[in-house]
């Protein structure tokens, strides 16, 4: 749903008019299994980065071209299983540099992001499910320009929207929005869920050796 609405800039409703619970089921064998290794892969970056003597800035440079260099076949695997298209060696790594740039900015705003929250509750925690919520959806509206770029480039060939089509106001506001709540949602929650799933895990393996 989310790739129509950037890519084909269709309204939410005719995006979710557009897929079937069947191909909502097939797709989603696809996104658990690949952003079961984005998201925690880019997490373990920019904690590696964190560690290390340099300023916001440089870690989100690091980890943006490690992650988007590492993981893009993935992302634009992903991405053409959702849209139905093929998927080859051709198309691998398209709309390399918009992604490249988009990851990199949102590496950078998500660091400055965090480190403004935290000096605004003393209280809080990096790993917060609230401030991953905030900082995540304010480094997607920060990236967003490099995001709708690369949603053009990806254009089905002979389908494609001129310019001034494409870049609408309302398709760019509707676009950004719906992913940047996506994406800071799914890490919030994640993060929410990690100690619980965490405990239960220790504690079966625990149940098992004491048997």
């Amino acid at each position: 749903i989310v790739n129509r609405v950037l890519v084909k800039r269709m309204k939410v409703m005719d995006a979710i008019k557009d897929v079937s619970p069947a191909m909502m089921l097939d797709f989603f064998k696809t996104t658990l299994a690949t952003n079961f290794l984005k998201f925690p892969f880019f997490e373990a970056i920019n904690a590696f980065c964190a560690c290390l003597p340099i300023s916001s800035s440089i870690r989100g440079l690091i980890t943006g071209c490690v992650f988007t260099t590492a993981t893009l076949p993935v992302t634009n695997y992903r991405y053409r299983k959702s849209m139905q298209l093929e998927v080859n060696w051709g198309n691998i790594y398209e709309a390399y540099w918009p992604t490249l740039i988009r990851d990199i900015v949102y590496g950078i705003a998500r660091n400055y992001m965090t480190a403004w929250a935290l000096m605004m509750n003393s209280a809080w925690k990096a790993q917060d499910p609230m401030v991953l919520f905030f900082v995540v959806i304010m480094g997607c509206l920060i990236s967003a320009p490099f995001n709708e770029w690369r949603g053009f480039l990806l254009q089905s060939k002979g389908q494609e929207l001129t310019f001034k089509e494409f870049f609408k106001p309302a398709n760019f506001v509707r676009s950004t929005g719906l992913g940047a709540f996506k994406q800071g949602l799914a890490l919030g929650v994640g993060y929410w869920c990690a100690p619980p799933a965490k405990a239960f895990v220790m504690g079966l393996i625990a149940s098992i050796r004491g048997h």
